[in-house]
């Protein structure tokens, strides 16, 4: 935006060069990108940032100017031009939207004469940018650019009936603006009309079939407020950005619309002559207030570091026109409506700090205080399974929530399936129901280059269509084939199984705290192996599937290898407890004594069972738990098994001797002896 000196100074007395006034506005968030000279005249040009809505004025800018300099703010209140007869005689108007239009008045003059603009007139418009078309239109321009207000003249001879009515039209409209372009609209789009169809398109520029022309004797000027994503999203779509468009869509101040309409009759009466009338039409359905915020100063220093006392603090925020109270430590803000970016006590900070100067703000270092944050407890096991997971060696996957309506309805019915309404493209074309789709895929992607043994995972959501609402959910799925391990020297190779990720499930349990789960072998999914599958149950019933994938349904990723699969309901599952936390504490410095222990247990005994039964000894030695062999036959008795593990036991405290870990571990082997129960196999 390009504003001249001389303007500015019929609203603040400036006396500081040109390049000093630069840099103070460039230091308080507008951008001064360029200083040039017209004549005896200095131009600025301005950057204004999208949310400067009210800097789009030279009314605007005066405003920053006093407020930064400290000097005093002439702002001009236009009285109505006196006139004659009423206007209701001549115009009726109607709002059909007043969502779309909050605000429309208008007023006319007649008699006026079409013709040159005088040179004060035409000089300021060409300074700025503008060229100057007639006294009437530059009159539209100059109120535009002087009070940041888009207004428009039509042409009332044009006006079919004597009617305005601002509404959106029915169906797919053709439209000539001002520029001669036809362009076609649609009903989101805001129109003024009269009685046969539309003169204007709102906000954003008149019809040439309402276009003030040398003829002209009789006009209506409109001074209106409009909703900005409205506007938006027309000029967008149509590619058509004007003047009025580019201020309507940041937000003019609704209550300014009288103000702008008296300055364009004034001026207009002036430059062209002609008899207003006595009365204009002002439709104001319901009044936009003025916002009312609470600033306490404690914030201030928070967010700032330094202190800021209320005297100042008020006169900073009075100086942008701002109603500020004192009430003890709070200030009582009234932000008036030509402010629509200050909405928040963050915004009001921003204004203070930038006023007072940034290079005013000493430079502190943050106080940092060593301590972990308080995390929800769905986040700590969100943290806790994807570490269990990522450490026994499967990766995370994020593919994309969408997914086909073939690869969707191998694992949901079609009804379920939530369809989107524009599709990147067929194999997006509906939201997952399952995790299964995303998973196979990048199974696909990696067997077809030479990638044999695969572990992945992913918790993401997923979503399904029950009465007609779309219900998301987080699942945990999981998919695997091919070693269950890398090969090593002394290991054999192990191909994964059903087994593998059951045993994987109880792991993620034991590590999130959760009670046992049950498995049933009834209710299984038709994509599932029945020989080698089974339900996933809770105390509140059914909450996922673990099996090998039937190959009928690979035909769709052109896969041929056994793929072991699991997808559990996550917000069932960590909804079972709700204290799960993540501790941490450091390793010890001291080092741990190993010691090996085989049991003969049942044949049905659990590894977890036994684990479980050395945790309950609750000796703060025992660091480490680790199974390693498992034997049957031989000289055991018949439906039992030896199981042998290792323990490492640790003090954080000080280095333990043979003596001490072998009391310690002999008092361990009675207790499994007796709670089990157990033998240590000689």
């Amino acid at each position: 935006m390009k504003t001249s000196l001389s303007w500015l100074k019929e609203f603040v007395p400036i006396r500081s060069k040109p390049e000093e006034l630069a840099h103070q506005l460039t230091m308080a968030g507008i951008e001064v990108e360029a200083i040039e000279g017209s004549g005896d005249e200095t131009i600025l040009t301005l950057g204004i940032t999208p949310n400067r809505s009210d800097c789009l004025s030279i009314v605007g800018i005066a405003r920053e100017v006093s407020a930064i300099q400290k000097k005093v703010f002439k702002p001009k209140i236009f009285q109505a031009p006196k006139g004659k007869e009423s206007i209701k005689n001549f115009l009726k108007v109607s709002v059909e939207d007043s969502k779309a239009c909050p605000r429309y008045m208008a007023r006319m003059i007649h008699g006026v004469k079409i013709g040159p603009s005088p040179s004060w007139l035409t000089n300021r418009l060409e300074q700025v940018g503008l060229r100057p078309i007639n006294n009437v239109v530059d009159c539209t321009n100059y109120v535009l650019w002087e009070l940041g207000h888009p207004l428009h003249a039509f042409d009332y001879k044009t006006l079919n009936g004597g009617e305005i009515v601002v509404k959106k039209q029915k169906g797919e409209t053709h439209f000539t603006t001002l520029d001669g372009e036809t362009r076609a609209c649609d009903p989101t789009d805001l129109f003024i009309g009269d009685l046969e169809g539309p003169v204007a398109l709102a906000g954003i520029m008149g019809g040439q079939n309402s276009e003030v022309q040398n003829a002209t004797q009789d006009i209506v000027l409109e001074a209106a407020c409009f909703e900005p994503k409205g506007i938006h999203r027309t000029s967008k779509r149509l590619k058509l950005i004007s003047e009025s468009s580019y201020r309507f869509e940041r937000g003019v101040d609704p209550n300014g619309v009288p103000n702008a309409l008296h300055r364009l009759t004034e001026l207009i009466v002036k430059t062209a002559g002609g008899r207003p009338t006595q009365d204009w039409i002002d439709i104001y359905s319901k009044k936009i207030k003025s916002l009312s915020l609470e600033l306490p100063l404690s914030e201030v220093r928070r967010i700032l570091g330094v202190e800021i006392s209320a005297h100042e603090a008020k006169t900073l925020l009075s100086a942008l026109g701002l109603q500020v109270q004192m009430a003890a430590k709070v200030l009582k803000v009234i932000v008036p409506t030509y402010r629509p970016d200050l909405t928040r006590t963050i915004d009001l900070i921003e204004e203070i700090v930038r006023l007072k100067g940034y290079d005013k703000i000493q430079a502190t270092l943050p106080t940092i205080k060593m301590n972990l944050p308080q995390q929800p407890a769905h986040r700590c096991a969100e943290a806790i399974t994807i570490d269990c997971l990522t450490g026994l060696q499967y990766s995370e996957v994020c593919p994309l929530s969408f997914t086909s309506f073939k690869k969707a309805k191998v694992f949901d019915s079609a009804e379920g399936l939530v369809e989107i309404s524009n599709p990147l493209s067929e194999d997006h074309a509906c939201l997952r129901p399952s995790l299964m789709p995303g998973l196979l895929d990048a199974v696909a992607f990696n067997t077809h280059r030479q990638r044999k043994d695969i572990k992945l995972f992913e918790l993401k959501k997923v979503f399904h269509l029950e009465s007609g609402n779309v219900v998301e959910t987080k699942h945990l799925g999981l998919i695997a084939t091919g070693t269950q391990w890398p090969k090593q020297w002394q290991c054999k190779e192990k191909n994964v199984d059903f087994y593998s990720l059951k045993g994987l499930l109880q792991q993620l349990l034991t590590d999130l705290h959760l009670p046992d789960l049950h498995y049933e072998t009834t209710d299984l999914p038709n994509f599932l192996v029945p020989t080698a599958a089974t339900t996933i149950h809770s105390q509140g019933g059914a909450i996922g599937w673990i099996g090998l994938l039937n190959p009928e349904i690979f035909k769709l990723w052109d896969l041929d290898l056994p793929l072991y699969a699991l997808e559990v309901d996550w917000d069932q599952l960590a909804g079972l407890s709700r204290k799960v936390t993540i501790h941490f504490k450091p390793l010890s410095k001291y080092p741990y004594i190993e010691r090996d222990l085989a049991l003969v247990v049942a044949d049905n005994l659990s590894a977890s069972k036994i684990e479980g039964a050395i945790k309950d000894f609750q000796n703060p030695w025992i660091e480490k738990i680790q199974f390693f062999d498992l034997f049957k036959g031989g000289n055991l008795p018949p439906d039992h098994k030896s199981v042998a593990l290792n323990i490492h036991y640790a003090s954080r405290t000080k280095t333990l001797t043979n003596e001490e870990v072998n009391q310690v571990h002999s008092e361990l082997i009675q207790r499994l002896e007796a709670a089990l129960p157990a033998q240590l196999r000689k």
